[in-house]
C-alpha cells in the first residue's frame, strides 16, 4: 500500500509542476496577444517551459493511461505506444 501512495505523490508532484508551467505559458501567451512581449515567441524560456510541461504531462498521463490499457487488447497497447512516441518526438523536435 505504501508504494501506491508514493507513486500517487510523485504523479501529484508532476501534475502540479505541469500546472505551474502551463499557467505561466498561458499568462505569457495572453500578454503577447494584447501586444505586451516579455520574452518573445521563440524564446528559450518559453521552449524550456513547454518542455517541462510536456515531460510532466507525458509522465502523468502516460502512467495513468498505461494503467488503463494494461488489461486491454494488443490494439490498445499499440495505440498507447504510438501516441507516447509522437508526444515525445514532438517535444524533442520543438528544440530544432
Amino acid at each position: 500500500m505504501e508504494t501506491k501512495k508514493s507513486n500517487t505523490s510523485i504523479l501529484n508532484l508532476f501534475a502540479f509542476v505541469a500546472l505551474i508551467a502551463l499557467a505561466i505559458l498561458e499568462v505569457l501567451t495572453g500578454l503577447d496577444g494584447i501586444g505586451v512581449t516579455i520574452f518573445g515567441t521563440g524564446s528559450v524560456i518559453i521552449s524550456l517551459l513547454n518542455t517541462i510541461k510536456n515531460v510532466c504531462v507525458v509522465i502523468v498521463i502516460g502512467i495513468l493511461a498505461y494503467n488503463f490499457v494494461a488489461g486491454k487488447s494488443k490494439g490498445f497497447k499499440i495505440a498507447y505506444w504510438i501516441c507516447v512516441v509522437i508526444f515525445i518526438a514532438a517535444t524533442v523536435l520543438m528544440w530544432f
